[in-house]
């Protein structure tokens, strides 16, 4: 059986409702210097627990179909890892992202497993994880397109790249005075197409004080 854990709607107020899978902490590659502390989706309790429970088979994983039939009509994106990563799973993986894809949706993923060979059939759909510079250039390189976690940027919302590429702060905003709020529905940035080729993603560093902690002492 697989340890994947598909959900109709998320409640998260920056992905937006739309149906999203979840995996446990095996599913992570060790390269991943998140994986033991700094990583924003085991720094969350909930998540751990639900980690937990598809690991140890106390919940059934309700499979991309299943979830299909009670998603949201208007939603523009479906998200695949919230928690957890691609080891072990990558065909079935591979085959949720055509199904998602034949029914007009737009895949968003990331996988901290990109250097892995098993894996590059994903960068069709899925953005590397990238802790540094050095790491995006290297995904590049390889064929991927990136996102890159960084600590504070000081209210920029571009980097110039070695490469002569930009890289772009990821725009989801919320609860700002004046302003719409913008989810990952809204946006679809981090889609893998032509569109959004050699734009790499910036995300600032979140989550609770000792996550931050951790993962500020993990990225250049």
């Amino acid at each position: 059986m697989r340890l994947v854990h598909w959900i109709s709607k998320t409640d998260d107020k920056k992905t937006g409702p739309v149906m999203a899978s979840y995996s446990p902490k095996s599913s992570c590659p060790d390269t991943c210097s998140l994986k033991e502390g700094g990583c924003y989706a085991w720094g969350l309790f909930y998540l751990r627990i639900l980690g937990s429970k598809i690991e140890n088979g106390k919940i059934t994983p309700k499979s991309f179909r299943e979830a299909l039939k009670e998603s949201i009509r208007g939603t523009k994106i479906v998200r695949h890892r919230i928690a957890g990563d691609v080891v072990g799973d990558v065909p079935g993986t591979l085959q949720d992202c055509k199904d998602a894809e034949s029914e007009g949706f737009i895949n968003i993923g990331y996988t901290h497993a990109w250097r892995q060979e098993e894996v590059q059939p994903l960068k069709k759909y899925f953005r590397a994880s990238c802790q540094s510079v050095e790491e995006v250039l290297q995904a590049r390189q390889a064929g991927w397109e990136a996102t890159l976690i960084v600590g504070d940027m000081g209210g920029n919302k571009r980097m110039s790249l070695p490469n002569g590429e930009t890289a772009y702060l990821c725009p989801a905003r919320r609860d700002v005075p004046g302003k719409k709020d913008i989810t990952c529905n809204d946006c679809t940035l981090c889609k893998v197409t032509p569109s959004t080729a050699g734009k790499t993603v910036i995300f600032e560093a979140h989550g609770n004080r000792s996550t931050m902690k951790k993962i500020l002492g993990k990225v250049a």
